[in-house]
Parts: structure tokens; sequence; C-alpha cells
């Protein structure tokens, strides 16, 4: 049984939508999968707030996610080469999914500011949200497999490149083509295998540091896990 309270939000969320959908007709699906991205990253964001953790969690997901966010303004001048992922993956790692997903859509959210905010925001929130929380899942498996890390962070940077040519794709407006998708893919080809290859890189280079301070924080403190 829905309450009262839930079924007004929902008339309000659906009521949204199909405004967007009026008012952009002809990118309708755009407006569609850029919602459902808010709901995604709104119910995930609400669990979050939610829990109760202590003020030692809450700091230092909070630093996790200003050394995405800072280190994502720090390789600002070159293209696609940034390591606010592999941050997010180890914090997904040490600090659990749903810590993941809050750090990652955050640090989508917050960096924007800098970048510009559009209707890409919310997908990037989404797919950097999604790739710490499934890195939480996956935890135990990416700390002691050097390959398997690496081999999951160049699958999150294409993931992350070919949603962006999507979110494009159909913003641009006429729905789905295979033919445009194939195009736009060709064309950020670049920073797709850039992403890729950062995010290994960035993981090699960053675990073997981040298990000693997580673990340390861990046995001392009883911060993350």
């Amino acid at each position: 049984m829905i309450d009262k309270k839930s079924a007004a939000l929902l008339a309000a969320a659906l009521s949204i939508i199909g405004a967007g959908c009026a008012a952009f007709a002809d990118r309708a699906a755009s407006w569609v999968i850029c919602s459902a991205a808010v709901a995604v990253c709104g119910g995930l964001l609400i669990r979050f707030e939610k829990r109760q953790d202590t003020s030692g969690d809450i700091a230092l997901a909070a630093v996790m996610t200003a050394l995405a966010v800072v280190g994502r303004l720090i390789f600002a001048a070159v293209p696609a080469f940034k390591p606010c992922a592999a941050v997010i993956i180890l914090a997904g790692i040490y600090l659990g999914g749903e810590r993941g997903f809050t750090i990652g859509a955050l640090t989508a959210l917050i960096s924007n500011f800098y970048f510009s905010q559009g209707i890409w925001t919310p997908f990037q929130m989404m797919v950097w949200g999604l790739t710490g929380l499934l890195a939480g899942v996956l935890g135990r498996y990416l700390r002691n497999n050097r390959v398997f890390l690496a081999l999951f962070g160049i699958l999150a940077g294409a993931v992350y490149s070919v949603s962006l040519d999507v979110c494009s794709m159909l913003w641009l407006g006429g729905g789905f083509s295979a033919e445009r998708f194939i195009g736009l893919t060709a064309a950020s080809a670049y920073f797709t295998v850039s992403y890729m290859l950062s995010n290994a890189v960035f993981l090699l280079v960053f675990v073997r540091p981040a298990a000693r301070i997580f673990d340390r924080l861990r046995d001392k403190y009883g911060i993350g896990r």
C-alpha cells in the first residue's frame, strides 16, 4: 500500500517527466533517461543520508569526495586523463558501496560547477555513483587482484565514455540511431581510450598507499571496512 506522501511524490515526478516530454518533444527519450538518472541518484543519496554513520566515516567520505574533485580540477588541462574515477573506485572498495556511490555522484555534481553543469550532469552522477557502488560490491576481489582491479578501471572508463555518447546522441533529438551512435563513439574514441588508460594507471599507482592508509584507519579508529 502506497501512503499519501509517496503517492504525491510519484504523481509530482510523473507530472514533471510528462511536462518535460511535451516541452522537449524531439528529445523526450533524453529527458526520460535524465529523469531516471536523477531518480536513481536521489534515491540512493537519501538512503545514504538515513544511515547511522559515525562522524569519522562522514569525514572520511567528505575527504575522498574532495580528493576526487580536486584530482579532476588539477588535470583539467589533460583531456580525459584524470584520477577522479580511480579515487571513487578505491572509496567504494574501502568504504563500502553506498559511500562509493555518494562520493561518485557528488564528485560529478561539485566538479561540474567548474566544468559546467548540463543535461550530462545526472548521467555523470549516475555512472560514477554506480561505479563506486559496484566497486564496493566487488571490493574483496578488487583488493587482492591487481589485474582484476586494472580491468575494472578500464571497463569503468569505457562505460563512462559510452554513457556520455548516449546522452549526447539522445539530446540531439530523433531518438536512438545506430549510425549516429557509431559515429559519436568513433569520434570520441580518443577520450574513451584515455578514460580507460587513466583509470588503470591511477588505480595501480594509488592502490598500495591507499591500502596502507585505509587499513590503518580501520584498525586504529574503526573507520571504513
